[in-house]
């Protein structure tokens, strides 16, 4: 019987001797982009592979459009325009029609868009393409679907409490942001109770509009006779001649610093996020920030990772992020749970690691490293037609050049030490981060009191306003 020879690992004594050649460079394919008479702006590309036909729609708007008075009312558009369907499609016959075909129709909303699409066997491209565009041009909002989609939400506000990674993660955001501003507010049962169907159509007319899409198809198709098709159904939609939507400011995060604390006496572990507002993608620093997040508490190699998890043992699952927006600064976070009794001890863990990436140059080997598993991941961002399609889009969407993924990777091996340290020195202020913590603050390891001032955080969820009470 043969075996491993005993010299099989001689040429290489650790894995860190490992050499790897240089990673192939990637042909992406390039959509084909063309802009209709009526602003909608439309890429294609053919996909033989399957015989399948998928349309994808981007909608300018989104929930940091819709007055926070009325929070929930472009959620609510996105999901009636679905499953309310239109006068010759009502909602739940076409349940039954795409049922048939085997097809699917989506329909949602984000903070930043509304989202729209059809998959369907290349064959029912014309079926397919028909239910798309008059869902997008003539939506009905019947009063009874809109009352069941209001039911749906407020399911989700009464449960929104259930989970404590939830709880903190939502807080945080909202105390980043400001609580009544575009990106912090969030549905109650008043202000669902204030949506009425006008408020639904107010909303759709203002924001579903040709000039306000951008339209992606990838599948089984030629390019000429799928834009004949495109221009058949939503090139015949006329310009609605509405602005476009602005982009709501951000406020500095600096004036809401300071430490904040949820109380919940029914779990056994304390939740903490420390941070504050983060950059956005087409930032300078972005490359060496990717990075500089990896290297911190990105990876499962990370700092945070090795020092507070491992070697410490102060938490099960830690970890830090730098989420760049594309049109409005994200937020920089680090994470984390642990046992009651070292809540303030791993709080400082966590500072002192943020606060030495602004101290010290990163080794060549974290840096190596980072690098590595970044540029490793970078292949994955194109394993699908559908994935370039939809990059494009959302480039056009923002504004950002249609090479951008590709100067990602060459950006992100310029990366030096030198980046890293200078990009955090500027970007990661310690001295104006939140601190969120959730738990029981009379078991933790020492007061709240002993880091400055605390500014408890009610989450108690309004109560609905009974039938009849109003006004009373």
């Amino acid at each position: 019987m043969g075996g491993i020879s005993a010299n099989a690992g001689s040429a290489a004594e650790s894995y860190k001797d490992l050499k790897f050649p240089p990673l192939n460079n990637l042909q992406i394919p390039q959509p084909n982009r063309m802009e209709l008479p009526n602003g909608i702006v439309l890429f294609l590309i053919e996909d033989h592979e399957l015989p399948m036909v998928n349309v994808s729609v981007l909608i300018r708007g989104g929930t940091r459009s819709e007055p926070v008075s009325k929070a929930g009312v472009a959620d609510l558009c996105g999901t009636v325009m679905r499953t309310g369907g239109t006068a010759s499609r009502p909602g739940d016959k076409l349940d039954e029609e795409l049922d048939r075909l085997g097809g699917a129709v989506e329909m949602g909303m984000s903070d930043d868009l509304g989202s729209a699409g059809v998959s369907v066997l290349k064959e029912d491209t014309d079926k397919g393409l028909a239910i798309l565009s008059d869902l997008l041009q003539n939506p009905l909002f019947p009063e009874d679907k809109i009352e069941l989609a209001k039911i749906g939400i407020r399911d989700s506000i009464a449960r929104r409490n259930d989970n404590p990674g939830g709880i903190v993660f939502r807080e945080f955001e909202r105390i980043l942001f400001g609580t009544n501003s575009a990106y912090g507010h969030q549905p109650e049962y008043a202000t669902l109770d204030a949506i009425k169907r006008e408020d639904l159509i107010v909303y759709y007319k203002q924001f579903y509009q040709p000039e306000n899409l951008i339209v992606g198809v990838w599948g089984d198709f030629k390019a000429s006779e799928m834009r004949e098709k495109i221009e058949g159904t939503l090139g015949a939609w006329k310009k609605g001649g509405q602005p476009k939507p602005e982009v709501p400011a951000v406020e500095s995060s600096a004036n809401r610093s300071g430490v904040y604390y949820i109380s919940k006496e029914d779990i056994n572990q304390t939740w903490v996020v420390v941070g504050h507002l983060g950059g956005q993608r087409n930032d300078p620093d972005y490359y060496a920030l990717n990075i500089m997040n990896r290297i911190l508490g990105g990876s499962m190699s990370s700092r945070m990772f090795s020092n507070i998890r491992s070697d410490m043992g102060l938490a099960y699952n830690i970890r830090s992020s730098w989420s760049a927006g594309w049109d409005h600064p994200g937020a920089f976070m680090a994470s984390g749970s642990t046992k009651v009794e070292t809540t303030v001890k791993m709080l400082a863990a966590m500072k002192h690691e943020i606060k030495r990436m602004t101290e010290e140059e990163v080794t060549d080997e974290e840096l190596s490293r980072a690098k590595d598993g970044v540029l490793k991941g970078f292949a994955f961002e194109f394993d699908s037609t559908g994935k370039v399609v939809q990059r494009m889009m959302n480039y056009e969407f923002y504004g950002y050049p249609r090479d951008y993924l590709q100067r990602f990777r060459e950006n992100i091996e310029k990366v030096s030490r030198t980046d890293i340290l200078n990009a955090a020195k500027k970007h990661l202020h310690s001295d104006q981060s939140i601190q969120l913590l959730l738990g029981r603050e009379k078991d933790f390891d020492e007061p709240l009191s002993t880091l400055g001032k605390v500014t408890t955080v009610d989450i108690t969820i309004p109560k609905p306003v009974e039938a009849g009470s109003a006004g009373k």
